[in-house]
């Protein structure tokens, strides 16, 4: 990412940068636009919220993964049980 420094007289020109701003070039075209950090941020988490899709957010909510790497669906209370037995398993000996 480039970064712009920007001194006292262009910061008081672009009105404080405080709010949405578009950046125009002499004829008037539209190049580009400028956020504040909180704004950016904010529609930022917004998209990445969006990106879910309901069902998988409910199943994420009941511990279930479906697309995941090969657990497939596994609840916490059964990964926790295959843990026990695990640790009973190598506590046994074998």
């Amino acid at each position: 990412m480039n970064t712009v420094i920007l001194d006292d007289d262009l910061k008081s020109r672009l009105n404080g940068l405080d709010q949405h701003l578009e950046v125009r070039d002499p004829a008037g075209k539209l190049v580009g636009h400028f956020l504040p950090d909180a704004l950016y941020m904010r529609m930022l988490y917004d998209w990445a919220k969006a990106e879910f899709a309901r069902e998988e957010a409910e199943e994420a909510a009941k511990g279930i993964v479906r697309k995941w790497d090969g657990t497939n669906g596994r609840t916490t209370a059964e990964a926790l049980a295959g843990l026990a037995a695990l640790e009973a398993r190598l506590r046994a000996g074998e």
